[in-house]
């Protein structure tokens, strides 16, 4: 038995301009944008294109990567609105929805940790200018908690948007650099959510879609960003994965990039990447006709071989694919060592509903050996071994 709803979505190109009706429509009349500088001109063009259907619209352009909680004060405090819209990548979009669902509470955001958020009564509408985090069609929201390098994730019905516009042509500005970890990120979502204790028909379904278009276009977005069919492809992959996770989750992939991450600061897709050949192989056992499929949709021959091998070559497909992007495919590239296990391993398990959701049981001595392997690179199968 399983249960399955989405929110209301508008994919194609140019289905940004759709945006002033879609604010009508839900008798929106005081729109605040939220965006991050990086993409304050296309949120600026937005803008002007809302103020233009008589609808009074304001900007505010303070987000940064991966924030902290604080930022959604800081957004309430500075704007006055009937309606949010999130123009960004994923840490803009979960504070649009943070501040949507908390913003008529007289309350700090913070004082909602580890309780129910109030019901939302502004209205919500989430447009992604990256191919990535699947934000807009999810019920979770992601923040780091002051200096503590730790993060809370909101999960929440309230945070469910009204709609989701996805327009590829908003991603077509998106460096290589974001290009990679934001796709990365949603392929890593697809294949944990594939493999999640949570999964069921259709989230398979979706995953399955998300890795076999994504894998290509992710490549072919990173070598040519003008790409347009790519990028196409690209958020098509990361709206199906999307939807998928925020049924089935993710699992110890995540964990284990959240838990390195703190060494190198790289971005949170290409932590959660980097490691995922790993990931794929301690849980290759557990389910041998997944990780085999996933080996396939990877690229990699599978038909005559044993159902063992050809799960295990799921891990040796995703390098493949880290080695195509430019990315290292072991943590000591990153400047982590041997001294940093130990902190590694303790971090994997605050993520405690990541682990839950893991196809394989997380044993914290096993970590040890496979936190040493993504270190230095040591992948069964790999011709270098």
């Amino acid at each position: 038995m399983f249960e399955f709803s989405c929110v209301r979505v508008i994919f194609g190109c140019d289905t940004i301009n759709r945006l002033p009706d879609e604010i009508r429509k839900s008798g929106g009349k005081r729109v605040a944008i939220v965006c991050g500088k990086a993409v304050k001109s296309t949120a600026e063009r937005i803008c002007n294109l809302i103020n233009e259907s008589d609808i009074a619209c304001e900007l505010w352009s303070e987000i940064k990567a991966e924030p902290e909680i604080d930022v959604v004060d800081s957004f309430l405090d500075s704007c006055r609105f009937d309606t949010v819209v999130g123009i960004g990548g994923g840490s803009t979009l979960d504070v649009a929805k943070l501040s949507a669902a908390v913003g008529n509470s007289g309350k700090k955001a913070s004082d909602f940790l580890r309780k129910p958020l109030p019901g939302r009564n502004a209205g919500l509408i989430l447009c992604p200018t990256t191919a990535g985090t699947g934000s807009e069609v999810t019920k979770l929201a992601v923040f780091r908690l002051g200096d503590r390098d730790v993060k809370h994730v909101f999960d929440d019905p309230s945070l469910y948007a009204d709609v989701a516009i996805v327009d590829p042509k908003l991603t077509l500005s998106a460096p290589p650099a974001v290009t990679t970890s934001s796709g990365l990120d949603a392929i890593c979502h697809a294949v944990e959510a594939y493999t999640s204790l949570l999964s069921n028909p259709l989230s398979d379904m979706l995953a399955e879609k998300a890795i076999e278009k994504g894998v290509r276009a992710l490549r072919e977005a990173y070598a040519s960003g003008k790409n347009l069919e790519a990028r196409i492809e690209m958020s098509y992959a990361a709206l199906l994965a999307g939807i998928a996770f925020d049924k089935a989750g993710t699992s110890l992939g995540h964990a284990l990039g959240y838990a390195h991450a703190f060494i190198h600061g790289s971005p949170h897709g290409k932590s959660v990447g980097m490691t995922q050949p790993y990931v794929l192989q301690y849980n290759a056992i557990a389910n041998m006709e997944k990780h085999a499929r996933i080996a396939a949709l990877l690229g990699e021959r599978v038909d005559s071989l044993a159902p063992r091998d050809a799960a295990f070559l799921a891990g040796i497909g995703f390098v493949k694919l880290l080695d195509d992007l430019d990315i290292p495919a072991n943590l000591i590239d990153a400047g982590v060592g041997e001294d940093d296990v130990g902190e590694i391993v303790k971090r994997i398990f605050m993520s405690e509903k990541h682990i839950s959701r893991n196809p394989r049981a997380v044993r914290k001595e096993e970590m040890y050996e496979l936190v040493r392997k993504a270190i230095h690179g040591e992948l069964y199968g790999l011709k270098n071994n």
